[in-house]
């Protein structure tokens, strides 16, 4: 693992890498042979490009798991940016709201962000990068728009804040799904992934993760979360 003016960076496979910021937000770098593509971006200052470059020669597009800032804080320095339907039709409403506050809570400069020029993207979308496609698996709750990106060579799941790192998903957001609607996503997306067991699990910040990388069993402790709270058998644990 190598540090790059603050990023931690892992190569986990032949043109797939980990960055990991300073605030513990992950992204990943996948390379095709016509262009590579920057599955969010964390949050750190500073600018994102640099670094990435040092890592392929290919261009590089932006494909965001949901509109979050601290998955989409560099996606100004993007001149392809992917971001689900959902999540560009509700930046005038919860999403956009976490975006003004965003920059307070993590301590950053506001940012502008072009988003009539994001590419709106569906579970019918495929991204080329030549060679390796990246397809899309809606996972809405965490945001209207919340996707998990595909990477069918090398079997792995890009999965943002969908399920959270395995430890739990924030629904207290603006914008978030109320929990009974949040559990019937999650039902749609547990069938999804049953062609894909066995892919590794890759989360947004994943070194708060549980250690697991089977991404549909954590989907069934959610859902069975889920089920527990709406009958109000779930107990709130302080952390």
């Amino acid at each position: 693992m190598n540090n790059m003016s603050g990023y931690e960076t892992e190569q986990i496979d032949e043109g797939l890498w980990a960055i990991d910021d300073e605030l513990g937000c992950s992204m990943y770098l996948v390379e095709g042979e016509n262009r590579a593509l920057l599955i969010d971006t964390g949050v750190q200052e500073g600018r994102i490009l640099p670094m990435l470059q040092s890592l392929t020669d290919r261009p590089i597009s932006l494909a965001l798991t949901h509109a979050h800032i601290d998955h989409m804080y560099h996606a100004d320095e993007f001149e392809d940016v992917y971001l689900h339907e959902r999540d560009i039709k509700a930046w005038h409403g919860g999403v956009g709201v976490c975006m003004m506050l965003g920059p307070a809570m993590f301590r950053v400069r506001h940012k502008k962000y072009r988003i009539r020029d994001y590419i709106p993207i569906t579970d019918k979308t495929i991204i080329d990068l030549g060679g390796v496609k990246i397809k899309v698996i809606n996972a809405f709750g965490h945001t209207p728009g919340s996707v998990v990106f595909l990477d069918e060579k090398h079997k792995v799941l890009f999965a943002g804040d969908a399920v959270g790192s395995g430890s739990g998903a924030w629904l207290w957001l603006p914008g978030s799904y109320n929990i009974s609607r949040y559990r019937d996503s999650l039902t749609v997306l547990c069938n999804v992934l049953k062609e894909y067991d066995g892919y590794r699990f890759l989360p947004g910040h994943r070194k708060q993760g549980t250690g697991s990388e089977d991404m549909r069993s954590i989907v069934k402790d959610m859902i069975t979360l889920s089920d527990e709270m709406l009958l109000g058998k779930a107990e709130p644990k302080s952390p």
